[in-house]
């Protein structure tokens, strides 16, 4: 194994104040911090609610590196304000279809039932030079994640990022089949894009490239601009809020830009604001939440505010 988790701090979730868990200030909270033989500093640190009897479940991840190790970040104080948001839009125990991470943390924060319930430790962002090892890195994660794969959860999952996949229609009749009758809330955000590519390459192809931000904000997009046009990508989006750099996700295949993630996030080839069914219902921070079950609207009327 090229690194170690190191567990820095321990306690209820009112002593981490910087993980905005004000609703549940009893939560049992670790905070580890992601070691790499030879790296003196943590490469990543990471907030895991720990409760008795259930496999951890990670509220927040921050790179410390500029490549990312092992997942993307994920700010804290997004899921909780995520959280609160959805509790405000859906009803006491809707389902929710969203990427593993998150249904996790919906369950455990907003109370909604989660299709995809269990921790499955993928896909995993490796270094170059870790990739070697992969197969030791994934037993390893999983068996300190307690993940579950082989599962019927894993295999469930694996309907779900083949729905993400497919075209419009027929990924959208593939997510009411996974959720069954009742209100269902659908949830998204770019990296949930970055990451069905990397579970099916054959079927939606995207990369991402960081822009430091050395000419202020305007000069750094007119510089993702100019290299977008001179890799020739149509289909992308920026993720603006690190204050040092632009992420710039972009679609590499024409087909890729028929998917239905596609469809549901802010590449500039999709509009989500336009679609009828899902109907989106709320957009917060990097997440964009849609009511699967909405029907249509009416035409000529205007879409739902948040």
């Amino acid at each position: 194994m090229p690194y170690r988790y190191q567990v820095v701090a321990e306690g209820e979730a009112a002593s981490f104040r910087e993980l905005d868990l004000e609703d549940t200030p009893a939560l049992p909270v670790r905070k580890l911090e992601l070691m790499a033989d030879g790296v003196e500093q943590a490469v990543a640190v990471g907030y895991a609610a720990t409760m008795p009897g259930r496999a951890p479940v990670l509220l927040g991840w921050e790179n410390r590196t500029a490549e990312p190790t092992l997942a993307f970040d994920t700010r804290a104080t997004d899921v909780t304000a995520l959280a609160r948001a959805v509790a405000r839009h859906a009803p006491a125990g809707a389902t929710v279809l969203s990427w593993w991470d998150t249904s996790r943390q919906l369950g455990l924060l907003a109370g909604m039932t989660p299709v995809n319930d269990t921790n499955l430790a993928q896909p995993l962002l490796l270094p170059a030079q870790w990739r070697r090892v992969r197969s030791v890195i994934e037993s390893a994660e999983e068996q300190f994640w307690q993940a579950a794969r082989g599962s019927e959860a894993a295999a469930r999952f694996e309907r779900y990022v083949d729905a993400l996949v497919s075209e419009e229609s027929d990924g959208l009749a593939a997510l009411r089949a996974l959720a069954g009758s009742g209100e269902t809330y659908l949830i998204v955000q770019i990296v949930d894009a970055y990451r069905a590519g990397m579970l099916r390459p054959d079927r939606l192809g995207i990369g991402y490239r960081d822009f430091p931000r050395s000419a202020g904000l305007h000069g750094t997009i007119a510089t993702v601009k100019a290299w977008l046009r001179e890799q020739g990508h149509e289909s992308y989006t920026i993720d603006a809020r690190d204050p040092a750099v632009l992420r710039v996700f972009f679609l590499t295949t024409p087909e890729s830009k028929k998917t239905l993630i596609a469809r549901l996030l802010p590449f500039s080839t999709s509009n989500p604001f336009t679609l009828d069914a899902p109907r989106i219902v709320h957009q917060q921070g990097p997440y964009w939440v849609f009511r699967l079950s909405a029907q249509p609207r009416p035409e000529g009327s205007a879409p739902a505010a948040s």
